[in-house]
């Protein structure tokens, strides 16, 4: 569900998910959470969040949440999204989200929430909850617009429209666009081996700012 790899003081997390193109469920979601906390107990020093092949995150798992489930189960979901997107931007640590295929609703969060992103050209990023009748937890709008601004942040969540790579690289929710999933974990790996390999100090004198904004803005 998670699968987890390190090397050079960097963890990688994996949705590993890709018969159900990496959707999260609430246990994902719980899962993830423990990784990330693992993770920095272990002494990791930077985080590289991917996903499994063909996607990144195809968003919500619908299949998880009958029509008949119960309203409260569905909210605990979307306070949970939330929450993994909050711990993402706080962590201890820097964390790159490394980006090949679709990043949808949910999936778009989880990338979101990470400090950098990284991705391919076969990147699409989007929010179609709203066309569907779901809700958008509030620390995914939050960061959205902190990353994108208001007037951006308003047009993507209301329109769910798709974003191409070039597009999100063009709105600074990406900082780099890479040609193919392996350039892509290449970079991404290069990058948080870099960051593990900086006095600890420094980087913790970056971090804490940027936690402490996207805390801010919870």
């Amino acid at each position: 569900m998670i699968a987890r790899s390190d090397r050079r003081g960097v963890a990688e997390l994996r949705l590993d998910r890709p018969e159900r193109r990496n959707a999260v469920t609430t246990e994902l979601l719980h899962a993830l959470l423990q990784e990330l906390g693992a993770a920095v107990r272990d002494g990791a020093a930077a985080i590289v969040l991917t996903g499994a092949p063909p996607v990144f995150c195809a968003g919500a798992d619908l299949a998880e949440l009958g029509a008949d489930a119960p309203e409260e189960r569905r909210l605990e979901r979307i306070r949970l999204v939330g929450e993994v997107v909050s711990r993402l931007a706080t962590l201890e640590v820097p964390t790159i989200a490394a980006v090949d295929g679709a990043a949808i609703g949910a999936g778009w969060g989880l990338a979101l929430g990470c400090d950098i992103c990284l991705a391919t050209r076969a990147a699409r990023f989007s929010l179609p909850e709203l066309a569907k009748g779901f809700r958008i937890p509030e620390p995914l709008t939050r960061r959205l617009i902190a990353v994108v601004g208001p007037t951006r942040a308003a047009h993507l969540a209301y329109t769910g429209a798709v974003l191409s790579a070039g597009d999100a690289l063009a709105l600074g929710v990406v900082a780099d666009v890479l040609d193919d999933r392996e350039a892509l974990l290449d970079a991404a790996h290069d990058l948080a081996a870099s960051l593990a390999a900086h006095p600890p100090q420094a980087v913790a004198a970056v971090k804490r700012p940027l936690a402490a904004f996207n805390s801010n803005e919870e």
